[in-house]
């Protein structure tokens, strides 16, 4: 088993065809078809299949493709901080997020970062809770930054706990509920939310029905940020937003608080990598950037919360 069949396989099932993984790997298309036969007959089963919407992998591919990318990407780590040894400045990081996170001084970082690898190639991706540590697990991405709920359990690899984020329920300013006082003025609202689990449903019931009144009928799951914002500024929804933002960012400023007991669960910000992995000189500086920015905004929120 080489690691060039294993490139052709990982590139082929990403692009759906053997042209396009001949681009990526700047290979002819029969050197990726011969890498890919190759492959399948030391392992001795079938490994690909066409279908009309193009190459995918069979159970047995799927299989194999999982230990695949770790293991290109391993080898690729190491290739890199070789070339770091020799002053090399070139490699690549893959940061993982959950949305929170982008606004919890990771462009701070970031800046700071480049400051110092300017040559390194990056790569953010935006993830739900539940697939950014299943890509730490097998590292498809070297770091990760998440925001989840304090009361959801510790996620595998975590590096430091960096700072809470408080919750407030808000609506569109000077919309239907922004004058609300009181639960009872919210019970014909739509709520919507992002949890994945029951979680945040269960909480927007329990507060109903502690307060004696009816749970709201309409309770809605959106999982795209961008329709949950549109959803937000454009109709008369109730949202749980973070202070931070609520306060820092220009979408926040287009929602009023309200004034409503109790508050959503307050946001954990993690700092995660894969358990017991070696990281590479560009993720380990990157981290040193978003602790000493962190630190910043920890601070900052302490004196938010005291009024200091």
């Amino acid at each position: 088993m080489k690691i060039q069949q294993l490139r052709a396989l990982i590139e082929t099932a990403e692009t759906g065809s053997i042209h396009g993984a001949s681009r990526r790997l700047h290979l002819t298309q029969p050197a990726v078809t011969r890498a890919i036969r190759e492959l399948e007959n030391e392992c001795g089963v079938q490994l690909l299949e066409r279908h009309p919407w193009g190459m995918a992998p069979t159970a047995e591919g799927m299989t194999l493709l999982q230990r695949a990318r770790n293991i290109v990407r391993e080898l690729e780590r190491a290739e890199e901080d070789l070339g770091h040894l020799r002053g090399q400045r070139e490699g690549r990081l893959v940061v993982g997020v959950t949305p929170l996170a982008g606004m919890a001084g990771l462009v701070e970082a970031f800046v700071e970062f480049r400051r110092h690898w300017p040559r390194v190639t990056v790569e953010f991706r935006e993830l739900e809770f539940n697939q950014l540590t299943e890509r730490l697990g097998n590292r498809t991405i070297d770091i990760a930054l998440a925001a989840f709920p304090v009361n959801r359990g510790e996620a595998p690899g975590i590096v430091k706990a960096l700072f809470a984020f408080d919750s407030v329920l808000v609506t569109r300013a000077h919309g239907k509920f922004s004058g609300a006082k009181d639960l009872a003025d919210l019970q014909d609202a739509e709520w919507i939310h992002t949890d994945v689990t029951a979680s945040y449903p269960a909480f927007v019931r329990g507060m109903f029905q502690n307060a004696g009144l009816a749970p709201p009928e309409r309770i809605t799951l959106c999982t795209s940020y961008s329709l949950y914002y549109a959803l937000a500024l454009n109709s008369d929804a109730v949202l749980s937003l973070n202070l931070l933002a609520l306060t820092d960012t220009v979408v926040g400023r287009s929602f009023v608080e309200l004034p409503i007991e109790p508050p959503p669960p307050p946001l954990q910000l993690f700092l995660l990598s894969p358990p017991d992995a070696q990281l590479t000189k560009p993720a380990e500086y990157l981290i040193h950037c978003i602790l000493k920015i962190s630190e910043t905004r920890a601070e900052r929120l302490r004196t938010a919360a005291t009024g200091n």
